[in-house]
């Protein structure tokens, strides 16, 4: 399935008020020539052109002195072609005054919300924005109609989104959020780096999210801000629509167990969507099922699966302990004909560039409808409306969804969610963080507190923001060694550390959270004691028992995997720092 249409563009609004000046104007011209026609026979078809022209400007010069016995078709084009002049200009007139208001209330505005562009993925964002009451600025290429901005609460600024002076006409500077969500990701890419810039330096920062239909570059650039420091006033992320639907769709539709049996899903199309869907499966079954049941099968059907699988596990190691996946590389219609896929799927996922021919397979293939409802999912970008037909959009559905079985997804509507798109690439490590942690206490048996062993959205507020910090510190502890973050394209094993490097990097991470600790009121204390802010884990590296600091030391050595879950890789830069010597107290 290709990325979203990003360029696609809304048509003209066209009003009966456009279509009565057209045709108005249209028929003015008309009558007026053939009127000039015979008004003047001898005329050359050049000056009757001519002439029927200066019909919409208060007359021709034939006309100046004598209007007695004129045709009628020429008297009526005579009044009709200046009234549509004056209606022109009037128009144009209002359409200005109203862009100057619409630029003047944005301007005015703040703690808003600017969309940029007029994509799907930008429409969509504006539709859930103003569902949730919330004020939006509109930065497109044309203005949106006097009746539908009224009808939506929304304000357009019109002009190009890459131009300083008309971001700042959107009122980015005091706006609390800005999406980027333009035709083209490098074009998306420099407009959120301008909206940045003219908000550096506030209070408050400024959230500004670029989308990037290409899940690798958008990788690479989340890389990148990891290990920057964000500048004052400005939290930059960026998003890709792929990835996002996945993890709502599993979040939506978790997958079903069966007890001892292991649950089987298919994913067919070979497209970005369905490499995302076989990540988020994955990732979303090591958490929720994988303790009981420690497989899941995935039949992976493509003519490059085997590509595309080799690469995928490559990139995110985790898949291999999680999953058995069987890549079948022949197109789905083979592999069912020629039975390959003889044991029934649990979940089949139809994820074709060309969505006509998932639709297709999905409701011809019925060697698929043989699991339970809901068994058979077809993601939709451009063919979205088709899931109000068979699911009937809270009336009643047109067409049958094979008792229950099709599920029409619609991936834009899904992903472009300002609270999804919000957690970025910061909450989305910290996510992973508190995963391995859990995942790590329960095989080890530690047995820590059961409001530390649950679920990221059942964690307490202050557990969430500790995973924030130390997720937004990585970068900067990983510098102190001489590494950096990148995207991990072609796999290899995971990056090891000295153990010089460890202890360092484990005294640096518990100098942060000590400190951490302390600017929210907590201090030493021999027990902990949550009401009176006090915990025996507030010491220096040098004060704390051998034990606590094994723990810091076994978080630090299960930083690689973290970021290879993420899809990232440590890289040393610099030489690599020896292991620390014993030194001879006898010396």
């Amino acid at each position: 399935m290709p990325a979203p249409p990003d360029d696609g563009r809304r048509p003209p609004n066209i009003t009966k008020s456009v279509v009565t000046f057209a045709f108005l104007a249209a028929a003015s011209f008309v009558l007026g020539f053939i009127g000039l026609h015979r008004h003047l026979p001898g005329e050359s078809l050049l000056n009757l052109f001519y002439f029927d022209l200066q019909l919409f400007v208060l007359g021709p010069d034939p006309l100046q002195d004598n209007t007695d016995g004129l045709p009628v078709s020429l008297q009526i084009a005579r009044f009709a072609a200046p009234a549509v002049a004056i209606f022109a200009v009037i128009e144009t007139g209002r359409v200005l005054i109203f862009a100057e208001y619409q630029r003047r209330r944005a301007r005015r505005a703040s703690a808003h919300a600017v969309v940029c562009g007029d994509s799907p993925v930008a429409r969509t964002l504006v539709a859930q924005l103003r569902a949730a009451n919330r004020t939006v600025v509109v930065v497109a290429e044309r203005l949106v109609g006097t009746a539908e901005s009224r009808q939506r609460g929304l304000m357009t600024v019109v002009g190009d989104a890459g131009d300083p002076d008309v971001l700042c006409a959107a009122g980015v500077p005091s706006a609390e959020v800005v999406y980027v969500a333009l035709g083209d990701s490098a074009v998306n890419l420099s407009v959120a780096v301008r909206a940045s810039q003219l908000a550096e330096g506030r209070e408050v920062p400024l959230a500004v999210y670029a989308h990037i239909s290409d899940p690798e570059l958008c990788v690479s650039l989340q890389a990148r801000r990891l290990g920057l420091p964000q500048p004052p006033g400005v939290r930059l992320d960026f998003f890709n629509v792929d990835d996002l639907a996945a993890r709502v769709l599993f979040e939506r539709q978790p997958l079903p167990t069966f007890g001892e049996r292991p649950t089987r899903i298919l994913i067919a199309g070979g497209s970005r969507l369905a490499e995302a869907l076989l990540v988020q499966a994955a990732r979303h079954w090591r958490v929720s099922g994988g303790a009981a049941h420690p497989i899941l099968a995935v039949d992976f059907v493509a003519p490059q699966a085997d590509a595309a699988v080799g690469a995928l596990t490559a990139r995110y190691p985790f898949l291999r302990r999680t999953c058995k996946i069987t890549p079948v590389p022949v197109e789905l219609t083979i592999a069912l004909a020629g039975g390959a896929l003889r044991t029934p799927h649990d979940r089949t996922f139809l994820c074709y560039r060309d969505e006509n021919h998932g639709l297709k397979m999905a409701l011809t293939t019925h060697r698929l409808w043989h699991g339970r409802p809901g068994s058979v999912f077809v993601p939709l970008y451009q063919l979205t409306d088709l899931s109000v037909a068979f699911d009937g959009g809270g009336t009643y559905p047109l067409l049958d969804q094979v008792q229950g079985r099709l599920r029409l997804f619609p991936m834009i509507q899904a992903a472009c969610d300002p609270v999804l798109i919000g957690e970025d690439l910061v909450e989305r490590l910290a996510r992973l963080i508190h995963e391995h942690y859990v995942l790590n206490s329960r095989r080890a048996g530690d047995g820590p507190a059961d409001s530390e062993l649950v679920d990221w959205e059942h964690l307490d507020a202050e557990r969430r923001r500790a995973n924030r910090d130390q997720a937004h510190d990585i970068g900067s502890k990983l510098s102190a060694i001489g590494c950096v973050v990148v995207p991990r394209i072609d796999g290899g094993p995971l990056f090891e550390m000295t153990e010089a490097e460890i202890d360092r990097l484990a005294e640096l991470e518990q100098q942060r959270w000590k400190q951490a600790k302390e600017r929210d009121g907590w201090r030493y204390g021999p027990t902990r004691d949550d009401a009176l802010r006090r915990s025996p884990y507030l010491l220096d590296w040098a004060e704390m028992p051998e034990e606590d600091r094994r723990k810091n030391r076994d978080a630090i050595r299960d930083l690689p995997d973290i970021l290879a879950d993420g899809g990232f890789e440590i890289v040393r830069l610099t030489k690599r720092q020896p292991d620390a010597q014993p030194v001879d107290a006898c010396r």
